[in-house]
This record gives structure tokens, sequence and C-alpha cells, in this order.
């Protein structure tokens, strides 16, 4: 079961920041979720909120700010003690940081048409110049961006983002494609899990931070979970399978 550090380390250094995916990577974290948005002049920036004040401590959002605005803004308002200014980053720059990630989730919002159009094609683009066609899967709570991906570059991979049982995620899944559900914890099963590996399709559970609920989640054969502590889960998974 991979372990994939949540915005880089949400919960061990300011997140989805270059300095909180490098300090995961130096404590054996090789896989990771991030969210993705556009600046107002089209750049890939990593960013989860619609708005700058949660991990800013300012007014105005994201969409609105052009990227030279967005690389100068301090992104660790919410992680007390941190020692020194991260700034958000630009999706290459995250990329070109932690040379040894096996896999990234990257993880597109809902917004208007317009926007995960212009999206799609700098994602695109992106996976073409780094060659991530293997390590790479865009992920989304929105079907239509998943199914336009699919329509346009069926070489990259897809994942769902479920998150509420009524909305059938597996099902959802199935029918678009993916190689990838991203499920929310509660709505894992061992029935799911037969289902989907039946499919082939991989199961990530988000956010488990409780290490006995990810032990519970490998024995029932999830893929990976998605942790705001890969630091914590790597090192507790090292003590429990130690290498021969």
């Amino acid at each position: 079961m991979k372990i994939i550090g949540h915005r880089g380390a949400r919960n061990e250094a300011p997140e989805n920041t270059i300095e909180g995916f490098i300090h995961a990577q130096l404590n054996g974290c090789h896989d990771f979720e991030l969210d993705i948005q556009l600046s107002s002049d089209g750049e890939l920036v990593v960013y989860h909120d619609s708005t700058l004040k949660r991990t800013s401590g300012i007014t105005g959002k994201v969409r609105h700010s052009s990227y030279a605005k967005l690389k100068s803004i301090d992104s660790r308002y919410n992680t007390p003690g941190w020692h020194s200014p991260c700034y958000i980053p630009h999706l290459q720059a995250v990329i070109d940081s932690v040379p040894l990630t096996k896999s990234w989730q990257f993880e597109v919002k809902s917004d208007n048409r317009h926007t995960l159009k212009l999206i799609i094609s700098r994602l695109q683009q992106l996976i073409d110049f780094n060659d991530l066609y293997d390590k790479a899967t865009v992920t989304s709570a929105n079907r239509w961006i998943l199914a336009e991906i699919k329509r346009l570059s069926p070489e990259i991979r897809t994942g769902y983002v479920g998150e509420f049982r009524y909305r059938r995620p597996f099902r959802t899944a199935q029918a678009l494609a993916c190689d990838l559900l991203v499920l929310n914890d509660r709505l894992v099963s061992p029935l799911l899990i037969q289902k989907a590996k039946a499919k082939q399709i991989e199961v990530s559970c988000w956010t488990v931070n409780n290490l006995k609920r990810m032990e519970a989640l490998k024995a029932m054969g999830v893929d990976s979970v998605i942790t705001d502590i890969p630091s914590s889960a790597i090192e507790h998974f090292d003590i429990l399978n130690p290498p021969s």
C-alpha cells in the first residue's frame, strides 16, 4: 500500500508548497497528491482553496491573481512556527523540486468550462513535457473534465474523486473509464475493493491520519492512502515491515 502525501505533508509543513514537498520527500515520501488551479494569466499553480485567506491571511481569489503576484505570497499562515516564507508555487516548480517522486495525483476542482478547458490543455502539455504518463493521474469530482481528458488524451490516467455514496463512486469511475477511484475513507468496504480489483481500478482513500485505520485499509487491499502525516505513516509501516 502506497503512502501518499496530502498536499505535500499538510500536518507537517505548509501545505502545497515546495518546502512541504521537499520535507516529505526527505522523510521517505515518493507519492503525492496536490491541488491545481489556474492563475489569471493562465499558469498552473498549486493551491487548494479558491481564496487566499486561510493559508495566506489576505483577501483575494487565486483565479483573479497573476502568477507574478501569487509567487510572491507567503502561504504558511496556518502553519505556526515554520521558520521561513513558503510561496505559492507553479506546478512545474513542484515537480522539479522532488525528482524522486514515483506517482502524482493532480486534483482539479470544479470550475467553469472555459477555465477547465485551459487547465486540460496546460496539463496535457505539462504531462507530455515531463513524460509523466506512467506517473501522473488527473483526478477530479467533476465528471465532465474526466470525460474530456479521456476524449482528448486517452493515454492520460484519470481518477474520480468520490465523497458521497449516493453518487455511486465506483460505478461513476467505471463509466468514465477511470484508472483510479479516490474514495472518501468512510465509503470503502471489502466488497468495493473486490469489485475494483476485478475491473483493474486502483483505490486510493483520503484523508487517513489514523495509523490503525491505515493498517485496516491495507489489510482490506486498498492500493494507497492519502495522508497529512506521510513521514509518520512511512516510519510506522517501516517498523511493522522491516527490510529483510
